[in-house]
């Protein structure tokens, strides 16, 4: 939408609100997980018959299968970010980041940005909660970055004068509270089954099956 404001042409764009911010987190979350256990089972299978016949034992799969989780978590949310501004959970509900300018994150901004999820995640997820109050709806990752969730039909760029309107703003606070509840007894536990978890299960796992057949 544009408006004329004293000759000078302001592109209002609206920010995208907690709600649907944290719905998308919640897709990406579940199809991290979900891709970072094929994954694992994958790399579990073959470090194991890679790894049977030594004296190690199973640490070295546990070790392998906690890496590659990681390394699938980090390139999904920078290529997604960094390439067009959206993940599958940001792509499913139509918005996107974006920088100052307008364009998809810079790499150095991506990482600044999973760094902040990161930060989230340790400090109770307080740092997602944050852009339900903030006048920007940017949240602790956001700010580190210097990066904006709109919609994904929204256009701007860095020479054109933007008026950023906050979305949500006529939702309870309250609501986005009991949301950050939710969010915060399931999301960590998922991430943190995920990245620590699961390597140890699934290596376990592969050794009782193989063992059990054996």
């Amino acid at each position: 939408m544009t408006n004329l404001n004293d000759d000078t042409q302001v592109t209002t764009v609206t920010l995208v609100g907690f709600g649907l911010r944290a719905a998308a987190f919640v897709i990406d979350t579940v199809f991290v997980w979900f891709v970072g256990m094929m994954l694992g089972v994958a790399v579990g299978l073959v470090g194991y018959l890679l790894t049977m016949y030594t004296a190690d034992g199973p640490a070295p799969i546990d070790r392998l299968i906690i890496f590659t989780g990681l390394i699938f978590s980090v390139a999904y949310y920078l290529y997604g970010w960094t390439k067009s501004g959206q993940t599958m959970g940001k792509m499913v509900l139509g918005i996107k980041i974006v920088g100052a300018d307008g364009r998809p994150p810079s790499g150095g901004k991506a990482v600044l940005r999973y760094l902040g999820y990161v930060l989230n995640a340790i400090v109770l997820s307080l740092g997602f909660l944050w852009a339900a109050f903030d006048r920007k709806s940017q949240g602790l990752h956001d700010k580190i970055a210097g990066t904006y969730v709109i919609y994904s039909d929204d256009k701007f760029s860095d020479v054109t004068a933007v008026h950023l309107e906050p979305g949500d703003s006529k939702v309870p606070k309250w609501v986005w509270i009991v949301l950050w509840i939710v969010l915060l007894i399931s999301a960590p536990t998922v991430l943190a089954s995920t990245i620590l978890g699961l390597g140890p299960y699934i290596a376990q796992l592969l050794v009782n099956l193989v063992g059990g057949g054996g």
